[in-house]
């Protein structure tokens, strides 16, 4: 079917799913810990005690504020090592860590502490930050809202992510992670289990949203949903009209 409006085929999936995926947003207060470090000795020995809110903060910081991770210091961590106390070897190290390969904050706390201790064992001066430049320990307070997108099958799930805004993409597929505890996202938990689209579930988890602008993971998404719900003679046809 056509839609003469806009020129895009609809194909009715008829799957639905008893209980429908409801898109949620989310605002954000940043909360100072009231902890800082001037120097990495003094950093390494704040991390450890730090809860895993506070490393989830920093690592994600930057693709929810920019949509992306700018630069070469993916995270406040790099960012500060790199810049400010000017070790960019180290700030390098932990700017290239894979984030999608871990499974838990813990995880990836252990990794930053590990890199930061076997380059304080051979660190000839143990470099400050200027006064004002301190690393200040930040955790985030997330205000969740209901969005008007309610749907229970895969083309009214598509047409959906079309329309939200990208804080309703960045809940449902960074901040999952650290309320599920493992490598997964909101929109396959409800595929797996409301609409038993395995297959689909796995091609969006095994995506490393790392590699992706905001923007840029909202498209894959969608031509992965698209691949499933819409031949192919329909999907070039799409295309074709798209550059007509």
């Amino acid at each position: 079917m056509v839609d003469s409006k806009d020129n895009s085929f609809k194909l009715v999936d008829h799957r639905k799913a008893q209980k429908p995926f409801r898109f949620s947003t989310s605002s954000v207060l940043v909360i100072l810990t009231g902890q800082r470090a001037r120097h990495l000795k003094e950093f390494i020995e704040k991390l450890k005690t730090m809860p895993d809110g506070v490393i989830f903060y920093h690592v994600h910081n930057a693709f929810r504020e920019y949509h992306f991770a700018p630069g070469k210091y993916t995270n406040d961590f790099a960012y500060w090592i790199g810049e400010v106390l000017g070790e960019s070897t180290l700030a390098e190290k932990i700017a290239n860590i894979e984030i999608d390969d871990y499974s838990s904050l813990i995880s990836l706390k252990e990794t930053i502490i590990k890199l930061v201790e076997g380059f304080l064992t051979c660190a000839v001066e143990i470099r400050r930050a200027p006064p004002g430049k301190e690393f200040y320990f930040c955790r985030n307070m997330s205000f969740i809202m209901p969005t008007k997108y309610e749907v229970r099958n895969l083309d009214e799930f598509c047409d959906a992510l079309k329309r939200v805004g990208m804080r309703s993409l960045y809940f449902h597929f960074f901040e999952a992670r650290l309320r599920l505890g493992h490598k997964s996202n909101d929109f396959s938990e409800w595929m797996r289990r409301e609409l038993k689209e395995e297959d689909l579930a796995l091609k969006i988890e095994k995506l490393n949203p790392y590699l992706y602008t905001l923007d840029g993971l909202r498209n894959r998404i969608i031509e992965l949903i698209e691949e499933k719900i819409r031949p192919p003679f329909v999907r070039i046809i799409k295309k074709w009209l798209r550059l007509n």
